[in-house]
């Protein structure tokens, strides 16, 4: 999985590794500070991210889409990163953007910009065997 130019992975092989897998969402959270409101889930949304580099999202059994992606670390202390699908965008710098986090077998996804705020957590989907 191609993540970035250089040589050196930034710490991030272990997350490469923790994020590969099958996603399926269980909650949506919208909100401006100071309220938030949990959405109901009401559709089979799945996120496969590949260790070729690209994520899959597929909606009530159909694929909707194929993308590359990147991660790079965030400048926060919470283990999180940026999620790309640009190599070129540059979230640092930015009123908005995307983060990821794995916690187990949680994922979260948290889209912000200056008067948005959306979490999707997902649950790691079980490789049956």
């Amino acid at each position: 999985m191609a993540l970035c130019g250089c040589s050196s992975d930034d710490g991030l092989s272990s997350v490469k590794k923790s994020v590969v897998g099958s996603w399926q969402l269980v909650e949506r959270i919208d909100g401006f500070y100071p309220s938030t409101q949990s959405m109901p889930v009401n559709t089979n949304n799945i996120m496969e991210f590949r260790s070729d580099g690209t994520v899959v999202t597929i909606v009530d059994g159909e694929q909707t889409s194929e993308l590359h992606y990147w991660l790079k670390p965030t400048n926060r202390d919470d283990g999180s990163y940026y999620l790309y699908y640009d190599p070129n965008d540059d979230y640092t710098q930015s009123t908005g953007g995307i983060t990821l986090k794995v916690e187990g077998d949680k994922l979260t996804i948290h889209s912000y910009g200056c008067f948005a705020s959306t979490f999707y957590v997902y649950r790691r989907l079980k490789v049956r065997s």
